[in-house]
C-alpha cells in the first residue's frame, strides 16, 4: 500500500515536469534566438538554468521514490549527485538571472531568495546523508525539490495573475517571484512537522516490575549495633 502510494504521490509531479519542460522551458532551445525575447542578451545564462533546472526536475521524483522505497542505492546515489550537480549549476545561472532582471529589484530578490533556499535545503539534504542521517536527508530533499518545483510555480502564478486587474506587470512578477517557493515550502515544513506532532505516541511504558522493581534502588534499613554480633565491636 505505501508502494503504491508513493507512486501516485509521485506521478503528478513528474507528468507536470515533463508538460512544463515542453511547453516553456526547452521552447527556449531550439528555434531562433529571437525566442529569447528580454532575455537575448544573457541567453547563455537562462540556456545553463533551463538545461540545469530540467535535470534537476525531472531526476527529483525519481531520486524521492527511490529513497523512500529504499531500492537500488547505487543508482540513488548516482542520480543524487547529477542531482545536486544540476541545482549548483541552476541556481549559480538563477543567482545572474536574477541580479540582471529587467522588472525591478523586489522581483531580483524574489528569484535570487528562491535561488538561496535551493542551495541551501540542497546543500543540507547532502550533509544529512554524508552523516548518516538518513530521516533527515530526506526531508530536506523533499524540501529541496520543493523548491526546484518552485519555478514551475513561478510560471503558474504569473499567468494566473494576468486575470488580476489593475496590477501591472511589475506587481504581478513580484508577487509570483516570492509566493512561487515561500508558500510551498511553509506548507511543506507544516505537513513534516506536522506529522510528527499528531503521530501515534508509540507504546513505551515498560512493566511496572521493571520500573519499580528489579531497576529499583534497594531500600535503605536501620542498621542497629547494640544486639550485633559483628566481631568487630566484641572486646577481646
Amino acid at each position: 500500500m505505501r508502494y503504491r502510494g508513493n507512486i501516485l504521490v509521485l506521478t503528478a509531479p513528474t507528468i507536470v515536469a515533463l508538460w512544463f519542460s515542453y511547453a516553456f522551458a526547452f521552447s527556449y532551445l531550439v528555434g531562433e534566438a529571437g525566442r529569447f525575447g528580454i532575455y537575448l542578451p544573457r541567453r547563455q545564462w537562462l540556456t545553463i538554468h533551463i538545461l540545469a533546472g530540467g535535470v534537476t526536475l525531472l531526476l527529483g521524483p525519481a531520486q524521492l521514490w527511490l529513497g523512500l522505497n529504499r531500492r537500488t542505492a547505487i543508482l540513488h546515489r548516482v542520480l543524487g549527485l547529477l542531482y545536486v550537480m544540476g541545482v549548483a549549476a541552476g541556481a549559480t545561472a538563477a543567482f545572474y538571472l536574477a541580479f540582471h532582471t529587467d522588472f525591478g529589484w523586489l522581483v531580483g530578490l524574489g528569484l535570487g531568495s528562491m535561488a538561496f533556499a535551493w542551495i541551501v535545503t540542497t546543500a543540507l539534504a547532502t550533509i544529512a546523508i554524508c552523516r548518516g542521517l538518513v530521516q533527515q536527508h530526506r526531508e530536506w530533499m523533499i524540501r529541496s525539490y520543493v523548491v526546484t518545483f518552485g519555478f514551475v510555480t513561478f510560471r503558474v502564478l504569473t499567468f494566473a495573475f494576468e486575470f488580476v486587474r489593475g496590477k501591472t506587470l511589475v506587481e504581478r512578477m513580484a508577487a509570483a517571484s516570492w509566493l512561487a517557493w515561500s508558500i510551498p515550502l511553509f506548507v511543506t515544513e507544516t505537513v513534516l512537522q506536522g506529522r510528527k506532532v499528531f503521530e501515534k505516541k508509540r507504546s513505551s511504558a515498560v512493566p511496572q516490575q521493571e520500573k519499580h522493581g528489579d531497576s529499583a534502588a534497594p531500600e535503605l534499613t536501620a542498621f542497629g549495633l547494640q544486639n550485633s554480633e559483628s566481631t568487630y565491636l566484641r572486646q577481646p
